[in-house]
């Protein structure tokens, strides 16, 4: 006689089925959960230029001094890490307080007579030199270089800066592996000579001016990741753009789950929802929209990037039309669009090398005078620089962009 409890064949047989299907083709696995990952015990090393052209920030209530001692403190503070700070040109040279001092006092204390005992410049060090002194061995460091990135080589120009700088970084994200480089602008009081790079380094003296200067984040992403979760670089004085650059590597993955937030048409998602399919699609008035919510938190990204809808770009006529911070596990909100359903469709998400349109506003090449309003807020050759680190990454993947490490999206009738 049968057991009630034995499974007829039929059962047995769509049980079979079911499993297989949820392993066919390679797709993640029904129960696929968020990764977790430890936080890297990682060194943080802070690096000042120390040119002339740098001494006109050390004024005793600068911003620039202000985030320097803001950002010092934050790394001891949320990430329990006492930082190294160092003064760098043609070569680095320690900054060790003097006795008990603490280090946001003695960074208070500097201006340009100690930057020069301290560390006595080797004459011009172009960038890409000064670069490559910071970021070696960056498996467990993150290198933080503060600079105001003029360039500066009086038998160069900037489009030969331009070619040199991708040359360098092409070979540098080859030696130290797919390394990050996040580009942030901040702009503070100056006060001293400012040296004219077009007519050829002549200073001119100035008095309580605004000039810009930027924080250059090198690291491997998981090892910035901590970083940027703990620190909100935009609530320093002066903030005003980020540019990321994050190398594509087989170990990246982002957890994304879909949503029926946002969605115009209509659709249903497969279970669990981590599986990124969606059936049934129909578009209501010629549109079709939905979202996906994921964690992009380990990526190597500032929120200022990862929240512009125009970093990103879509395959198959689709295209980001909103990106927002949520409370949830998976804090960003992505909504996509389309007004050419026609399924099925398989999505990739991109995030841009290009430079965004504030470097081009950034970058001039004409700073003769330093007190002119525009000039104020500009970098001799900053864009040709930016193009440099640009290239450097479009070189390193066939993508020519950051590929968002989630399952690509299925999109069926």
């Amino acid at each position: 006689m049968k057991n009630a409890n034995t499974p007829t064949h039929g059962r047995l047989l769509m049980c079979m089925l079911i499993f297989l299907l949820s392993c066919d083709q390679g797709l993640p696995r029904p129960d696929c959960k968020p990764q977790k990952r430890a936080n890297p015990d990682v060194t943080y090393n802070i690096y000042i230029e120390n040119s002339g052209s740098m001494a006109g920030y050390l004024g005793r209530a600068s911003d620039f001094k202000n985030v320097l001692i803001n950002f010092v403190s934050d790394v001891a503070a949320q990430l329990k890490k006492e930082p190294q700070l160092f003064l760098i040109n043609g070569h680095a040279c320690p900054f060790q307080p003097l006795g008990s001092t603490p280090l946001v006092k003695s960074i208070m204390g500097l201006n340009p007579a100690v930057l020069k005992n301290l560390c006595p410049p080797e004459g011009s060090s172009l960038l890409p030199q000064i670069i490559d002194s910071c970021t070696t061995r960056m498996e467990k460091k993150v290198s933080i270089l503060v600079s105001d990135c003029i360039f500066s080589d009086k038998g160069g120009s900037p489009t030969l800066a331009e070619a040199e700088l991708k040359v360098f970084m092409t070979k540098k994200l080859q030696t130290e592996g797919n390394i990050s480089t996040i580009v942030i602008k901040y702009n503070s009081s100056f006060s001293g000579l400012y040296y004219t790079e077009s007519t050829g380094g002549k200073p001119v003296r100035v008095n309580n001016i605004n000039r810009p200067y930027y924080l250059l984040l090198f690291g491997k992403k998981e090892n910035l990741a901590t970083l940027l979760q703990r620190i909100d670089f935009k609530n320093y004085p002066g903030f005003e753009a980020s540019y990321c650059l994050s190398a594509n590597d087989s170990t990246d993955a982002a957890y994304a789950v879909m949503t029926y937030k946002n969605k115009k048409g209509s659709f249903e998602y497969a279970k669990p929802s981590c599986l990124m399919r969606i059936s049934e699609a129909e578009e209501h008035k010629g549109v079709f929209q939905f979202s996906f919510d994921a964690d992009l938190s380990r990526l190597g990204y500032l929120d200022d990037y990862l929240l512009n809808a125009q970093n990103y770009i879509v395959n198959d006529g689709f295209s980001v039309v909103d990106i927002n911070k949520t409370t949830g596990e998976q804090p960003y909100s992505i909504t996509l669009k389309t007004d050419h359903l026609l399924p099925p469709h398989s999505l990739r998400l991109l995030i841009k090398y290009d430079i965004p349109s504030w470097i081009d506003q950034t970058g001039n090449e004409n700073d003769s005078n330093p007190v002119d309003s525009m000039q104020q807020y500009q970098t001799f050759g900053f864009k040709q620089l930016m193009r440099g680190f640009s290239q450097a990454y479009n070189a390193s993947s066939s993508d020519h962009a950051f590929k968002l490490p989630i399952n690509d999206i299925v999109i069926n009738k």
